[in-house]
């Protein structure tokens, strides 16, 4: 756990912030569409919150250019409560970046990171900064029941236990983005600039110490879930690609594997040429069956590789992850906590 005095006014940088022996914690909640649910999570937080008298906390929302009245409501609960901060972004840069750039404006000695739909439940709090006091910089929830169907949980059952092998035993399956994350993690995570984190993945191999708590997801309440199949799906291929080669691999190995079905193919047909003349076919159809075969077996491979040049493209260009247009309780202006995000 890191601790630093708070400064007044201008500070420069997010700092973790202790008072009279209480630490901060920093409580990200990234929002979008989500106006009938705001209220309702804020009191959800506030009263979990108001248990553990040991801490004082902040509430970072970050509104992804919510369409419908979501930044209102979230302007009017700031106005009334100083430790709610609140950052709009100009247009939607995806859950991921939302989450990242809520790490990067908490200022607390640990943050916490919690959806707003509340299936995941605040009274998790208490436990998650138990095992933080006891050493672990990061603790991640585990998801032990949820509301979803067999073949879905199958498929997550799957993935997690699919990625944990590509990339090592720190990736905890079952494990979702509600987790505490210690200062020291953050500072190492505003180190890197990658256009396309998986966050889960990141933060899990950032951390020195790391558990796990298991608990029963509920089910939504209000509207309905802003993670579709396809998204979903986007989500699990970025947790392959941004921690994995496995796809070049396996392009590589799948071509050398159909190089040597072709050469077995070209010498069987040139045996009956040679052999039995009679027997030979005409050529026509197996010409085209292989020149298509290989133009859609290649248009396979350039995409898998297109990919990952397009990572590296964005790598390069270096541009922030997200823009802010509106920012409510911040201490710095709006040019100046943009510099910051870039750091």
């Amino acid at each position: 756990m890191v601790n630093a005095t708070d400064t007044a006014g201008g500070d420069s940088r997010p700092h973790s912030v202790e008072v009279s022996g209480k630490p901060l914690i920093s409580i990200i909640v990234p929002v979008f569409n989500e106006e009938d649910n705001v209220d309702r999570t804020y009191a959800a937080l506030k009263d979990a919150t108001g248990l553990l008298d040991q801490y004082r906390f902040e509430f970072v929302f970050t509104d992804n250019h919510s369409t419908d009245r979501t930044f209102e409501r979230l302007q009017r609960i700031a106005e009334a409560d100083r430790d709610v901060r609140l950052a709009r972004f100009a247009r939607n840069f995806g859950f991921q970046k939302s989450v990242l750039t809520g790490y990067r404006l908490a200022r607390g000695a640990a943050a916490i990171q919690i959806d707003a739909d509340l299936q995941d439940p605040p009274s998790m709090f208490g436990p998650f900064l138990e095992k933080w006091r006891e050493g672990y910089d990061v603790v991640v929830g585990i998801r032990r029941q949820r509301q979803e169907t067999k073949a879905m949980r199958y498929a997550r059952h799957a993935y997690y236990r699919l990625l944990q092998r590509l990339d090592g035993p720190h990736l905890i399956p079952d494990a979702g983005d509600f987790r505490l994350v210690d200062r020291t993690v953050i500072e190492r995570l505003r180190q890197i600039n990658e256009p396309h984190m998986y966050l889960r993945g990141l933060i899990s191999s950032l951390a020195r110490r790391q558990t796990g708590i298991a608990f029963d997801r509920s089910e939504r309440v209000h509207n309905e879930s802003k993670f579709r199949l396809g998204s979903l799906v986007r989500l699990a291929a970025s947790g392959v690609l941004a921690h994995s080669s496995l796809p070049l691999r396996v392009a590589f190995y799948v071509g050398i594997l159909i190089a040597c079905c072709t050469a077995i193919l070209a010498a069987y047909f040139l045996a009956l040429r040679i052999f039995w003349p009679e027997t030979s076919p005409q050529g026509f159809a197996t010409t085209q069956i292989l020149i298509l075969f290989g133009i859609g077996l290649n248009s396979i491979f350039l995409g898998i590789l297109g990919m990952y040049v397009g990572r590296i493209y964005d790598q390069v260009r270096l541009r922030p992850p997200t823009i802010i247009s509106d920012l409510v309780n911040f201490d710095r202006d709006l040019a100046s906590v943009e510099r910051d995000l870039l750091k």
